[in-house]
């Protein structure tokens, strides 16, 4: 099979993957010559997402093997040309890059998913109200892909913007080549999410993570003497006055000039500020994408 002989969703599902938890593995030395397949080690609590790949892409992928211990699984292809190819373009040095000439291919939205579903994660941040027995949710998007140099993520945050629409940007870490992606603003999270629900009937073990209603409804039944609600993005920080927040508090700047300079609330700039020192600045900085 040739990489031009599959469908646009198949191209997009494979590369999604393969950007995530797969990979192509290289010939053992007994056999050099001979083709290459796909492998994709997973823990059970996600074999439904997986039997789902394997049923969506049955042309790609061809078995899910469980380890004897119970607890993990592979979802693999058979040996194939397809693979061998791929193998060449997407390592560099006997490492996983981003193969730019293929993604302009990958238009399917399904290449977002499984590269979400993968290596993304839905992060909560949670404020309280106590006086209104109220807990106000605000969701962030994370893609974990800081085994990828920053130039690369930087050419694929512009990619899935242009084709799907998501506004991403370089956050740094202290791992890997020390960046990931993630979305910022609570109306682009909720906007992703609201792409992901799509999904969640079709894979429901995974719609804590894919349908913010549903993940809601836990936190609900995790805190049943609150009031559980999403905040309203209508008063999300700008990344212009983020980035004013933690320039400022790094010159020591009080509160309230910072407040006064941004026409909010001195509690307002608080509150932030706790935020972005509990999900940011363990990431440390953040780097815009032009």
């Amino acid at each position: 099979m040739k990489w031009a002989e599959l469908t646009t969703f198949e191209k997009s599902l494979l590369m999604g993957t393969l950007l995530g938890d797969g990979h192509i593995g290289i010939s053992k030395k007994k056999y050099p010559n001979a083709n290459l397949r796909y492998g994709e080690h997973f823990s059970i609590k996600q074999l439904e997402y997986r039997e789902w790949k394997l049923n969506n892409a049955p042309r790609i992928f061809s078995n899910i093997i469980k380890n004897n211990n119970g607890t993990s699984a592979s979802l693999t292809s058979r040996f194939d040309e397809l693979f061998t190819w791929l193998r060449a373009e997407l390592y560099i040095g006997g490492k996983k890059s981003i193969p730019l000439h293929l993604l302009e291919e990958c238009t399917d939205p399904v290449f977002l998913l499984a590269l979400y579903l993968d290596d993304g994660s839905l992060c909560v941040t949670r404020s309280t109200r106590s006086k209104k027995k109220q807990m106000i949710l605000t969701p962030h998007i994370a893609l974990y892909l800081q085994a990828f140099h920053p130039s690369e993520l930087n050419y694929l945050s512009q990619f899935i913007e242009k084709t799907f629409g998501h506004h991403f940007v370089l956050n740094r870490r202290n791992d890997g080549h020390n960046f990931i992606l993630r979305i910022q603003k609570t109306e682009d999270a909720l906007k992703f999410l609201d792409f992901t629900a799509l999904y969640s009937k079709e894979i429901p073990s995974m719609a804590w993570k894919l349908d913010w209603e549903h993940r809601l409804q836990i936190e609900k039944e995790t805190n049943p003497g609150m009031s559980v609600i999403t905040s309203k993005p209508k008063n999300d920080y700008s990344e212009e006055e983020i980035e004013l927040i933690v320039t400022s508090k790094l010159k020591g700047v009080p509160d309230q000039e910072i407040a006064d300079a941004l026409g909010r609330s001195y509690w307002s700039v608080v509150y932030k500020w706790q935020d972005i020192k509990k999900n940011r600045l363990k990431e440390e900085q953040v780097v815009y994408v032009s």
